[in-house]
C-alpha cells in the first residue's frame, strides 16, 4: 500500500467518501493511477503525497484561474491577515470588491456575497420568489447540493418529495422542452435557474438566448448560473462572451483563485428585495477572501489573462487535432478554449468510451492530471502546453494498443 493507500483508509474512517466534494472522490476504475490525495501546488502544477508531480488541468474543480499560490494574490490575503479576518461590522473592503464586481459584470446593478456556488443560487432563487410571489422553479444544469437543485433524487437524499410539485427540471440545451414547460406553467415559475453552457460541443449560446426570449415573454426571472463560466470564460463570464443580460447571476470558483468566496448579482429592482426580508450569513464579509477576490479580478483588468487562456487552450485543441490526425484516429478538439476536450467519434459508441477512459489512465501515469474537461489557467505556458500534447500522444498510443478487457465509464462530475 502507498502512503496515500493509507491515508485513504484512515479518512474513511471519519469522514464519509474519506473527502469532502463529491468529484474528489478516487475513482476506482482509475485505481493505482490517480492520486487520493495532493499535498501542494504551484503554477499550473500539483504533487501527490508520493511526490509525484502532475501538470494539471483540473484546477481544483475550476477555481484556479490564474494558477496554485499565486503571488500576489496570497501576498493580498497575508497583508489583510494583519489586519483582521472578521470584525464585528461590516470590512470597507466589501465595498472595494462590489466596485469591481459591478464594474466588469453586465448585469451586476447590486452585489451580495456568500461563501459557495449553491449559497450564492439559492439566494437569487429567494430572491426571485419574493419578487414574483410565485412559488414554482425551473432548473436546467448541475447548481449545489440544496433541495430545490436536488429534486431529481428526492426522496432518497432527504429531499422531501413535495418539492417536485416546485422545481421541473429542463433537460440542458433542449429549447423545446424549456418552451412546453414554461408554457405548461408560466403562471407559477418564479424563475429559471441555469447554467450557460454545458462544457460540450454547442458553443453557441442559443439555448439560453432562447431561455432569455422566453422569460421576457412570460414575466419570469432568468437567472444565470455562472458559477464556473463567471471570470472564466471571459471576466464578465458567460454573459459577456454570449450576450444575455440575465435578471439575477451567481458567481463563485473563478473568482478568487481558489479561496471560499461568492457572490450573486443582478438588477437594481430585484436585489432591493433584500431590503424587505432577511437573508444574511455571518462570513459573508470574510476579508481574506474578499482580498483575494480584489487582488484576482485586479490582475485580470491590468493584464490579458483571458486572452492568455484562450490562447493556450487553442494550442491545446490544435495538439488534439494534430494527434489524431497523425494517428488516424476519428477524433477532434471541441469545446471553448478555457475548458476544451477531444471528442472520440468513430462510429462504436463503446469503443469510444473505452478509449477515452483508457487515455484517461494512461494520462496519470504520465502525469497529466485531468478528467474529462481540460481547464486552463494563467499559469499554463507554452512550454506546459507542448509538453502535454507530447504526453498526451504517448498515452494516446498506448491505449490504442491495449487490448479492452473490460467496459469502464467515467461519470461527468464537473464540480
Amino acid at each position: 500500500m502507498t502512503r496515500s493507500d493509507r491515508h485513504f483508509e484512515e479518512a474513511l474512517k471519519l469522514i464519509p467518501w474519506g473527502t469532502q466534494t463529491n468529484a474528489k472522490r478516487p475513482y476506482p476504475q482509475f485505481e493505482h493511477v490517480m492520486p487520493k490525495f495532493i499535498e501542494r501546488g504551484k503554477g499550473c502544477r500539483i504533487w501527490d503525497m508520493e511526490g509525484k508531480e502532475y501538470i494539471d488541468f483540473r484546477l481544483a474543480l475550476g477555481p484556479v484561474t490564474l494558477g496554485y499560490c499565486y503571488d500576489e494574490v496570497d501576498d493580498a490575503v497575508r497583508e489583510q491577515m494583519k489586519k483582521g479576518v472578521l470584525f464585528s461590522m461590516a470590512s470597507p473592503r466589501e465595498l472595494e470588491l462590489a466596485k469591481l464586481v459591478h464594474e466588469v459584470v453586465p448585469n451586476a446593478e447590486m452585489v451580495r456575497f456568500m461563501k459557495t456556488g449553491e449559497d450564492a443560487n439559492l439566494c437569487s432563487v429567494r430572491i426571485a420568489r419574493a419578487f414574483t410571489g410565485r412559488d414554482m422553479i425551473l432548473t436546467s444544469g448541475y447548481h449545489g447540493y440544496p433541495d430545490w437543485f436536488a429534486v431529481d433524487e428526492s426522496p432518497k437524499n432527504g429531499v422531501p418529495e413535495i418539492l417536485k410539485d416546485y422545481a421541473k427540471i429542463i433537460p440542458w440545451g433542449d429549447c423545446e422542452a424549456a418552451e412546453k414547460l414554461i408554457r405548461q406553467y408560466n403562471e407559477r415559475i418564479a424563475c429559471v435557474v441555469s447554467i450557460p453552457y454545458d462544457m460540450n460541443e454547442d458553443t453557441s449560446g442559443t439555448y439560453i438566448k432562447h431561455l432569455r426570449k422566453l422569460t421576457r415573454e412570460y414575466g419570469i426571472l432568468l437567472v444565470l448560473d455562472e458559477v464556473w463560466t463567471g471570470f472564466r470564460l471571459a471576466i464578465g463570464g458567460a454573459q459577456e462572451l454570449f450576450g444575455v443580460d440575465a435578471d439575477l447571476a451567481s458567481y463563485a470558483k473563478a473568482m478568487a483563485n481558489g479561496y471560499p468566496i461568492s457572490a450573486y448579482v443582478g438588477k437594481r429592482q430585484y436585489m432591493e428585495m433584500l431590503n424587505t426580508f432577511r437573508m444574511t450569513t455571518t462570513y459573508a464579509g470574510e476579508t481574506l477572501s474578499i482580498a483575494a477576490a480584489i487582488a484576482t479580478l485586479n490582475i485580470m483588468k491590468r493584464e490579458k489573462v483571458h486572452q492568455h487562456i484562450n490562447a493556450m487552450g487553442r494550442r491545446l485543441m490544435e495538439g488534439f487535432d494534430a494527434i489524431a490526425k497523425e494517428l488516424a484516429l476519428e477524433a477532434y478538439a471541441a469545446g471553448l478554449p478555457p475548458a476544451p476536450f477531444l471528442k472520440f467519434n468513430t462510429p462504436d459508441a463503446g469503443f469510444n468510451e473505452q478509449l477515452e477512459y483508457l487515455w484517461f489512465r494512461e494520462l496519470f501515469k504520465e502525469g497529466v492530471f485531468v478528467v474529462l474537461r481540460w481547464f486552463v489557467c494563467y499559469s499554463h505556458k507554452p512550454s506546459d502546453i507542448d509538453l502535454t500534447i507530447d504526453k498526451a500522444r504517448r498515452a494516446l498510443k498506448r491505449a490504442l494498443e491495449l487490448e479492452p478487457k473490460e467496459r469502464s465509464t467515467i461519470r461527468p462530475f464537473y464540480w
